[in-house]
């Protein structure tokens, strides 16, 4: 099927035909370019915008310079390859007239589209925890010593997770996916509800309910992405309700066997740990202590709890019961390491 003319397609051909005929008796091609005007009053302000164009292009010092250029003598002595001509180039300026028109209409569009509609930087202290509903109706709850950026585009929900972790209820918007993305980690939702957790080692997506797509962003030599490139070549996997996948530095996504309800236990005043490493553990009690905790030496692995955020030190100092692991205090950090 052919395009349908542009409005200004079609008034530089009413242009070319009234100028054609200009000195013929032409009732009905009169009539027909009458009615045309008064359909629309664009239709008269387009044909004038041409008509403007083409007088500017038929003056005396556009001609004699175009006449230099194609044999002067010929050209002026020549009526009718002189009418020949001005017809060609007048079609040459209408076409790179369109297509100006078209190039400069879409790199507006483009500016346009990149340019934000909202911003929101959101940067939580330690122990704190917040939820912020946004222009669109989507909430988003982010948990303690988190950090945040949040900005929505008329093509995209953008949201730049720093540190820490969040929660997402998304409205559906077909028009604009909502996309969470961490250093090598991309997630992109219509409308769901799920969990964003950006550990040391891995960033850990959960998903209550809905379907996500979660893409480990790696550079061009295949190496985990370190920075947020502007267009980055990805791995790509699809999860729904329920499931959990973990992201590694090493872009591996692993589909792990966890209930997804864990990662919304902050929300009513627990951590749950399951099968948890010492870096996540000192990860996760950090983000609610005023001293925060470093895992140091080998990794301790496979310890399960769950706690309440206020008994955070009574677990840290039971720890040693259950794991091999000892307790070191400091004067800005308390430690975590394996016992030898």
């Amino acid at each position: 099927m052919a395009k349908p003319l542009t409005l200004s397609e079609i008034a530089a051909r009413w242009y070319l035909r009234m100028r054609e005929h200009a000195n013929k008796q032409r009732t009905n091609e009169r009539h027909a370019f009458e009615q045309w005007l008064a359909d629309d009053p664009r239709h008269g302000a387009e044909y004038d915008s041409i008509a403007r164009a083409m007088r500017q292009l038929d003056s005396t010092e556009g001609l004699s310079s175009l006449a230099q250029a194609a044999e002067q003598h010929t050209f002026l002595t020549s009526e009718t390859r002189r009418k020949a001509k001005q017809r060609r180039l007048a079609h040459l300026m209408v076409v790179c007239f369109i297509g100006l028109a078209g190039f400069f209409s879409h790199q507006q569009y483009q500016v346009w589209q990149a340019a934000p509609v909202m911003q929101l930087a959101a940067q939580n202290p330690v122990g704190q925890i917040v939820t912020r509903t946004l222009d669109d109706g989507s909430k988003v709850t982010l948990s303690a010593k988190s950090d945040m950026e949040i900005t929505y585009y008329r093509h995209q929900r953008h949201v730049l997770l720093k540190e820490g972790e969040a929660i997402f209820e998304v409205t559906k918007d077909p028009e604009r996916p909502f996309v969470v993305e961490t250093d090598t980690a991309k997630v992109t939702v219509l409308g769901t509800r799920f969990a964003v957790n950006r550990l040391q080692q891995l960033v850990r997506v959960s998903v209550d309910h809905g379907l996500v797509r979660v893409e480990a962003k790696v550079d061009a030599n295949g190496e985990a992405a370190t920075t947020l490139p502007e267009n980055p070549p990805s791995i790509a996997r699809e999860i729904t309700n329920g499931q959990v996948l973990e992201v590694y530095a090493n872009h591996a996504m692993v589909l792990v066997n966890r209930p997804a309800s864990d990662a919304f236990a902050f929300l009513k005043g627990r951590l749950v740990f399951d099968r948890a490493d010492t870096n996540e553990i000192a990860d996760t009690v950090s983000r609610y202590r005023q001293k925060p905790v470093q895992s140091q030496g080998k990794q301790v692995r496979n310890i399960s709890a769950d706690i309440n955020i206020q008994d955070i030190d009574q677990f840290l100092h039971g720890l040693p019961n259950v794991a091999p692991v000892k307790l070191q205090d400091t004067a800005q950090y308390t430690l975590l390491k394996a016992q030898h």
